[in-house]
């Protein structure tokens, strides 16, 4: 019994070293969304520390979410993570709650009024960017911690201090489509 023990354990290691350093499988597909972009922005989040969010969006295999090829990740820490009950059944709605549809690089943000509200991917739900003094930027009751992560894609992405959440105010149909509109024409 030893003896097979000993046999078996390098093969199986062996395995897992295999199995760890694969490159990811593609995600999110979709026509008109670049995979080369969604590979680079995976690789620019797990340089800074964002593996649970990547974790997240490999498990979305397959998905038809993200209509758009500019789209804004914010990224809760692994911590923050860790400590949310995300469920298989509302991965997706997790994710968009976490997306912007379009490029929004930080500078960007400082240039909004305080309070402006920008299109969410859940299409019933805005978020609310506030510039505080010295605190920085919000998204609602995040705030962005590490801005610009993702450098090499047209996707932008940004760490930041919690789990976003939506206040329960209504927003009208027609404020909606009318800040989708204005923030999608935004240009690099």
């Amino acid at each position: 019994m030893k003896t097979l023990f000993l046999v078996i354990a390098p093969l199986f290691f062996s395995l897992l070293t295999i199995l760890a350093s694969t490159e990811p499988h593609l995600i999110l597909r979709h026509e008109n969304f670049n995979q080369t972009d969604l590979i680079s922005a995976m690789a620019d989040m797990r340089r800074q520390s964002y593996n649970g969010f990547v974790i997240l969006l490999r498990f979305l295999n397959d998905t038809d979410y993200f209509r758009n090829t500019d789209i804004t990740f914010l990224m809760p820490s692994d911590n923050d993570l860790s400590q949310t009950d995300i469920h298989q059944e509302n991965l997706e709605t997790f994710i968009l709650r976490h997306t912007i549809p379009a490029w929004l690089m930080i500078n960007h943000m400082l240039h909004f009024p305080n309070k402006t509200l920008v299109p969410c991917s859940l299409s019933d739900k805005m978020f609310a960017i506030t510039r505080t003094g010295g605190s920085g930027i919000y998204v609602n009751n995040a705030r962005i911690v590490s801005p610009n992560i993702c450098q090499n894609s047209r996707i932008s992405c940004h760490g930041i201090s919690d789990v976003i959440t939506f206040n329960q105010n209504p927003i009208s149909s027609k404020m909606l489509s009318s800040a989708r509109v204005n923030i999608t024409s935004l240009k690099h």
